[in-house]
């Protein structure tokens, strides 16, 4: 509708031009009447200029509307298109992801379909409105006279049959670009993953001259894209210059004839300014048109493969209740590579006992697994739990009434306890109070999400389910999850990870109030036993830490945001200016440029593979030719260039990290102890006094950017003592024991965050972080493979653990040790897919 209300003001706007020269400025016979008003020559020329200029802002100002309507629907597509696209990944069956990468997988997500989305706004909005344009001034033309609108549309046949040509090859070129970008993108992301590896075997040149070779063929097919395009664009601009020539010819003869006015001629040349635009973005949005259908095919042709599962079983929150045995009946499956089939298998798991799948990888023994979870559903034949086929199932019920870890688990970025509960988050449950401005805005995400058929499920809302883990509070699942770490053996690592991790007081006073009151309890012991204080050098606002960094007795202070580094602290505006008045910073630059010069006479010539390197020198190897320059410049006795800003900072940075009693360079002695003692007092009195972004060091006080450890301690344990970290973490673990705090530190190491897809863990902590998550599913049926699989006292201790936690349900356990599988109360041995033996 407002596309169709621009035609009459576009036409309008055309006419007027010639209203103005042929009947305001060049008519007699004034007045002109118009609505009952009379208006002389120059009213009438103002009042059509002023109609000329309100019809410009009233078109302006309905394309404005509709260019911003068309990006609205654009981007909304564009969401409900991407959504549509992962929801349809969350769909494939398992094997399907051995024949796609998500290297090739992201990148059409993400950029590939951005130009499907723009196109969507575009589809109907551009050739209507455009079309229309074009209609409109053509027939404005035509009514000037017919002769001059043939000689304009002159050009239109060739145009439209020459391009199309043009443009095919552009299409089959371009649908060759994205294939090979996918394969640069797949490529990439490999070696990303597989960095270690590549450093392992020196195959960095390799994977260079792989990639070099990939960006060649993208050069070539992108070189003759370009060239084909700008020969469309040479055609159409020859074309529409083509054109003119006619106009001049042919209207200069009609007007020197008397058969047309100035002003008609001129108005049509205007109209046909005007008629080039509409002429070029029409043919702009047939290559788009032709360039976006290329990208959408080769989407579909990966988002739609024949064995998707429906809709239904991935969004429904139909749930039965999974009981009986677990049943195959003439089961076939192929993964489609030898040693993951499975081939005509029979059996049956009696309900609420413990099963060993057995036979070494490759035998078929992850397969039946992944059947009997659900993963992968069978070729022919079926498997049943009770009297339900799993493939009829959907993910609501599988995923809550089974519980499956196996041999490659995965750990989710986050903290663990988000992946310790992750199995628990199946739909929102509690949802949270909003109100005001919050509320508003949650109301427009759920409007938009509806709009764009996005789940509208709220992040916000609790979605751990209590109940189905057997916990009545929070706190409960807390124990229960304890429970699990013990029985798994990882508590201790957890532990550990908690005292290296941050608390925000905020969230628990009771629990800061205890690190507070142990801390309290340790300086007193460390007070009474001279054995103890000899340690340890605890913060003291009157004294110097000598095991502390320069920076440390310097501020006396920390930044409040974790994330600043002592690298980034000589940058921060406030440390500059402090530095600057005190003359702190040329003392600390000369420091550093010692500690440098320092450096690179020590470490120089040491290969990268030294110990010495890592262990006294502030610098790395890499940094070791930058500093090289630092200090050449330095010393250089040219006043320029001289050291910029960003080497002062480096060597301010440099001195920051300065421990007396470790590096012993002899740049420190008592003057300047006592004068930095000095500096430190007026830093808390003029900048951390009244700034949040520093907290100081306050005995009384728990200090939320360092870590529960150093905030246990409030210092430092000696770096010139022998094992006097160790011993001091014997006494803090002693005092933690006596007082309680274990658990709760355990509970703050739930917040410790894992990194990138579990970086920060060892391999055998995420198998164990996984094991507990399955467990605390409290499903019916468990089913673990190649864990805990040693014959070490642990692992048979968590074997025995796992039976005694899974005792009555049922238990299918996958192993290649016959040994282990004797610990079961029936086995099924596997051999190249077939059933071997059972027993």
């Amino acid at each position: 509708m407002v596309t169709i209300l621009t035609y009459p003001v576009v036409y309008f706007l055309l006419e007027l031009p010639k209203l103005i020269v042929n009947d305001a400025v060049q008519g007699d016979n004034f007045p002109r009447s118009i609505v009952g008003f009379d208006f002389d020559q120059i009213p009438y020329l103002v009042l059509l200029c002023f109609t000329f200029l309100f019809l410009v802002v009233v078109s302006n100002g309905l394309k404005f509307y509709l260019n911003v309507y068309k990006g609205r629907l654009g981007e909304r597509m564009l969401r409900r298109l991407r959504f549509e696209l992962f929801q349809r990944v969350l769909r494939f069956r398992l094997p399907h992801f051995r024949k796609v990468s998500s290297g090739e997988i992201i990148p059409m997500i993400t950029s590939e379909v951005e130009d499907v989305g723009g196109y969507i706004g575009e589809a109907f909005a551009l050739p209507a409105y455009q079309g229309g344009m074009l209609v409109v001034q053509l027939g404005f033309i035509f009514m000037q006279d017919p002769l001059l609108g043939l000689a304009a549309i002159s050009s239109y046949p060739i145009q439209g049959y020459v391009i199309p040509l043009l443009q095919r090859r552009v299409v089959l070129l371009s649908r060759q670009r994205v294939k090979n970008v996918r394969i640069i993108a797949d490529k990439v992301g490999e070696n990303i993953t597989g960095v270690a590896e590549i450093h392992a075997n020196d195959a960095a040149a390799w994977h260079s001259a792989d990639i070099s070779d990939r960006l060649y063929e993208n050069f070539k097919i992108r070189y003759e894209i370009f060239n084909r395009k700008f020969l469309i664009k040479f055609l159409n601009n020859f074309m529409n210059q083509l054109t003119p020539f006619f106009f001049y010819l042919i209207g200069g003869y009609l007007v020197i004839e008397g058969n047309l006015s100035i002003g008609a001629l001129l108005a049509v040349i205007a109209a046909y300014k005007d008629l080039a635009g509409p002429w070029k973005l029409l043919l702009s949005f047939y290559q788009m048109t032709a360039d976006v259908s290329v990208k959408y095919q080769t989407v579909v042709e990966n988002f739609d493969p024949p064995d998707i599962h429906d809709t239904d079983r991935l969004t429904s929150d139909d749930t039965v209740e999974l009981t009986g045995d677990v049943k195959f009946d003439n089961v076939n499956f192929s993964g489609g590579a030898a040693g993951q089939e499975v081939m005509d298998v029979s059996l049956t798991v009696p309900a609420g006992s413990a099963c060993a799948i057995v036979g070494p990888d490759g035998s078929g023994r992850s397969e039946v697994l992944q059947l009997a979870a659900g993963l992968v559903s069978a070729s022919t034949g079926k498997v049943c739990i009770g009297e339900h086929d799993l493939d009829k199932l959907t993910d609501a019920t599988l995923g809550r009434e089974i519980a499956y870890v196996g041999g490659a688990v995965h750990v989710w970025t986050g903290t663990i306890r988000d992946n310790l509960y992750y199995g628990l988050r199946h739909r929102p449950l509690i949802p949270p109070e909003r109100e005001g401005e919050d509320l508003k805005l949650y109301k427009r995400r759920v409007s938009e999400a509806k709009l764009t058929m996005n789940p509208i499920y709220d992040l916000g809302a609790v979605w751990e389910d209590l109940q189905a883990a057997g916990a009545d509070t929070e706190r409960d699942l807390d124990e229960k999850a304890l429970e699990l770490l013990k029985a798994v053996q990882i508590d201790k690592d957890i532990y550990r990870l908690g005292l290296q991790s941050r608390f925000d007081p905020s969230m628990d006073d009771g629990f800061a109030d205890k690190i507070l009151s142990v801390r309290n309890s340790l300086a007193d012991r460390i007070a009474k036993e001279p054995a103890l204080g000899g340690l340890v050098e605890l913060w003291h606002p009157d004294r110097f830490n000598a095991s502390a960094s320069l920076a440390d007795n310097l501020f006396f202070a920390v930044p409040s945001d974790p994330d600043i580094t002592m690298d980034d602290v000589p940058d921060l505006e406030e440390v500059k200016a402090f530095l600057s008045e005190t003359g702190f910073d040329k003392k600390l630059q000369q420091i550093g440029l010692k500690i440098a010069e320092t450096m690179l006479e020590l470490f120089s010539n040491v290969s990268g593979d030294s110990g010495l390197l890592g262990a006294y020198s502030f610098i790395t190897l890499d940094e070791i030719p930058e500093f090289e320059r630092i200090v050449r410049v330095a010393k250089s006795e040219q006043q320029r260039p001289g050291l910029s800003e960003a080497d002062r900072s480096r060597l301010t940075g440099l001195a920051f990290k300065l421990v007396p009693a470790r590096h012993r360079l002899g740049v420190m002695d008592d003057a300047l102890k006592t004068e930095i003692i000095s500096a430190r007092k007026r830093f808390l009195n003029e900048v951390v006094k009244d700034n949040d972004k520093f907290v100081a060091f306050d005995p009384d006080v728990y200090l939320p950017p360092l870590t529960i450890e150093d905030n246990l301690l409030f210092g430092r344990a000696r770096v010139d003592r022998r094992d006097a970290r160790r011993r001091i973490d014997d006494v803090i673990r002693a005092i933690v024991e006596e007082t309680g705090l274990r658990k709760p530190i355990i509970y703050a190491g739930f917040g410790y965050h894992v990194g990138v897809a579990g970086s920060k863990l060892s391999a055998g902590q995420r198998r164990k972080i996984a094991l507990v998550r399955g467990l605390l599913k409290n499903a019916k049926i468990t089913i673990l493979d190649d864990i805990a699989t040693g014959m070490t006292e642990d692992d048979k201790s968590l074997r025995e653990g796992l039976r005694s936690i899974l005792a009555e349900k049922t238990f299918l356990y996958g192993t290649s040790n016959a040994d282990i599988a004797a610990e079961f109360d029936q086995r099924f041995t596997f051999d190249q897919g077939r059933l071997a033996d059972k027993g």
